[in-house]
């Protein structure tokens, strides 16, 4: 069976309780990770973090709290690689469909090993495509041309974890964009059709995202840029893509 983490803050009792009578309940084995908490003062991994960068590009700082949430699934990712094989990465506010996580818990094994990170749950932006890429044992897999956003619930692979810590020795974005940025990683936005997890709306986020602060002109103009590039890069990979999944088919 496939070996479950859920990230969550000492201080997070309640959360802990809920997330972990739901899994109980599926008599599934899993593993409460200490989550980095980003308020409680420096941590080794914060200095990956670029604030020049940051502003050049988004115009914007990483909070404190996102900056412990990119340090939590950073340290999952090298479990991942330590133990070499498949992981399930759960956020203690999670609400899981029983049924679906339970059947996806027990056949992810038998997943092609082209699917390195796939997303449990839903997919957050306004606007977006997706194709089938796998179905089997009522499991659906859809490849997305735009990332999901969220870190709620995922599926990754030693490669996959692999490839994100590469990417990620400087910090610049939160940490679902950087994971939402195939383009430049190459490890795929693949999630499951219909999603297995959903979050809880009722539960205040505890990264704590920071006060907006004013951008000037010449930021605006930078990050207005920085986006468009962006979409450009993203827009080509999807066609060569769709070109490479239709030779496939």
């Amino acid at each position: 069976m496939i070996d479950i983490f859920v990230v969550n803050l000492a201080s997070s009792q309640e959360r802990k309780e809920k997330i972990s009578q739901q899994l109980e309940a599926l008599q599934l084995n899993y593993h409460i990770f200490s989550a980095v908490d980003g308020r409680a003062g420096e941590h080794p991994l914060f200095q990956k973090y670029q604030e020049c960068l940051s502003q050049r590009y988004r115009g914007k700082s990483l909070s404190k709290g996102q900056l412990g949430c990119y340090a939590s699934h950073y340290r999952l990712w090298e479990k991942c690689v330590e133990l070499n094989k498949p992981i399930i990465v759960l956020e203690d506010d999670a609400v899981i469909d029983a049924a679906a996580f339970s059947n996806f818990c027990h056949q992810c094994q038998d997943l092609p090993k082209s699917l390195h990170f796939i997303r449990l749950h839903k997919n957050q932006r306004k606007k977006y495509s997706s194709c089938q890429v796998y179905i089997n044992n009522g499991i659906e897999i859809h490849r997305f041309d735009k990332g999901q956003m969220g870190t709620i619930g995922y599926y990754l692979t030693p490669t996959g974890a692999k490839t994100f810590i590469e990417h990620s020795q400087q910090w610049v974005f939160p940490v679902d964009i950087m994971m939402d940025r195939f383009w430049a990683t190459h490890v795929e936005c693949y999630g499951l059709v219909p999603p297995c997890i959903s979050h809880n709306d009722d539960d205040i986020s505890d990264i704590g995202y920071g006060q907006k602060a004013p951008r000037s002109f010449l930021t605006r103009c930078r990050r207005e840029y920085f986006n468009l590039t962006e979409a450009i890069r993203r827009k080509k990979h999807n066609i060569q893509f769709k070109r490479q999944h239709n030779r496939l088919k």
